[in-house]
This record gives structure tokens, sequence and C-alpha cells, in this order.
């Protein structure tokens, strides 16, 4: 980052500390050359010519990416790579880790301080099988999202706490698996009861939603999916 006043950019400021690269595999190839040039010099040229200034710090790299698949696609330069690679410390997917009980506990805590929260059976066992795509942070805006839901009395987190699309799926991914006969007679059973509810209600969503049981979000994505909209 280079201003008209001469501001030193990040890797200067870095001098003598830590310099933290977050997402280093997204970094573009003419980026990744020049770090690759500063880490090999220990030394940056400021914009706007100057004489090289000299650097040290400490890096450290993170990226969701496999940056030896990036290699082999030309996405990553190898000699960066290996230029980086020292200490590698994986951190596993929420969905694979064994504490999720003990990490829905410490967010309920920071969300509501002082109050014994508890999630029901149903929903606790339904959580704990879920992929959790979103990784940490879906749980934690589910988890802040409930806590807004809940009354001043409620000490139990349950099924209508929670978002309506989150919801869903959970429930969805507790049922027990369909063959391909069953999964398209259930689907065209819940069109049909969607085409009749929406005739029933003149097209008027809201209203059908109300009847169908579900939340107007919900029939909106069902239509979607069902080629209906």
């Amino acid at each position: 980052g280079a201003g008209r006043d001469g501001a030193p950019g990040r890797i200067r400021e870095a001098h003598g500390g830590t310099l933290f690269l977050d997402e280093i595999g997204d970094m573009p190839l003419a980026l990744q050359a020049r770090l690759l040039r500063v880490l090999q010099d220990r030394q940056v040229q400021p914009l706007g010519g100057g004489k090289p200034v000299a650097v040290d710090f400490r890096l450290v790299c993170a990226t969701h990416r496999d940056l030896r698949v990036e290699i082999a696609k030309g996405r990553f330069r190898e000699d960066l790579y290996y230029r980086l690679n020292g200490l590698t410390v994986r951190l596993p997917p929420l969905r694979e880790r064994q504490d999720k009980a003990q990490l829905t506990e410490r967010m309920l805590s920071s969300f509501l301080p002082g109050r014994d929260l508890q999630i029901t059976p149903e929903v606790a066992l339904a959580m704990s099988g879920y992929h959790w795509p979103g990784n940490l942070r879906q749980l934690h805006n589910a988890l802040q999202t409930a806590c807004a839901m809940l009354d001043d009395a409620d000490v139990q987190i349950e099924w209508g706490h929670l978002p309506d699309d989150l919801a869903e799926d959970l429930r969805f991914a507790a049922r027990p698996r369909l063959d391909v006969d069953e999964a398209a007679d259930l689907r065209s059973r819940a069109l049909h009861t969607i085409e009749q509810a929406m005739q029933a209600c003149a097209g008027n969503l809201s209203e059908a939603a109300r009847r169908l049981g579900i939340s107007r979000n919900t029939l909106y994505r069902k239509l979607r999916e069902m080629g209906l909209q």
C-alpha cells in the first residue's frame, strides 16, 4: 500500500515482527512472484523509486486450498510453496471435530453470559451429525441468530429458534436416506401439495406458506427447486 505521503506498506510495517497473509492460496501469480522476491532478497523496493529497504519479519500464512493441487493446476508457484512451507498446522473442518458440543457451549456463553442455555436433545443430535459446509462461521451465525430469537424465559434452543434454512437442512440430514423411487414419489407429492396450496390461495405466497406451515423464504426456495417460479 503506497500513498503520496509515503505510506510504508504492510511488509515494512511488519519489520521486526510478524506478517500474517490470509488466504495466500488466492494470491494472483504476479503478486506471488513479487512476494517470492521479497522473501529471497529480504528487502523491498518502495514504489516510485528510492533505495531498497531491508526488512526482517516472521511470516505466517493461511489458506483453505490444497496448495499442492493449486501447483499442479498452475495457479500457485512451486518455488514460493517450498519457500513458505515450514511448520504446517492443519485445522480440521467443523464436521471432523469431536468437540462440537464444547464449542457450542462456549459460543452460547459468549453470546449470553451468565445464562445457562441448553439445546434440546433432538436439535443437538441433528447438529452433531450435520456436515456444516460453512464451517465455524456457519455455527457461530446460527447460534447467534438462535440467541436473538429466544424469549427472556427460554432456557432451551429449539427448532423454532434456528434460521429457517438451517433447520430444514438439519431435518433433511437426519432423515433416513430414500431410494430413487421413494425420493421421486416424495418429490411428486410435495409438488402436488404446493400446487394445491398455491391454487387455493390464488397465488398468494404468504397465505400459501402459512397454510403449508413453512416460511415464505422456504416456499420461494421450493418453487425454484421445482421450477415453478
